[in-house]
């Protein structure tokens, strides 16, 4: 659960100099999160998700 809310706390904007692979890195690393923990907590996971899907929005205008 601590590994959820650790990515739920750090899928922010990412810093100006991270390359377009690193936030999609950064990205592919939190949904292989979601996709392996999700069952440990629902309310959390779906959190991570909810977030997971507007850093994409978001990121998906820079890259």
């Amino acid at each position: 659960m601590v590994k959820l809310a650790d990515r739920i706390t750090n899928l922010q904007p990412p810093p100006i100099h991270w390359t377009s692979a690193k936030i999609l890195q950064y990205r592919d690393e939190a949904i292989e999160i979601h996709t392996h923990l999700q069952l440990a907590s629902p309310f959390l996971a779906s959190r991570l998700a909810a977030k997971i899907q507007n850093y994409l929005e978001v990121e998906g205008r820079r890259l």
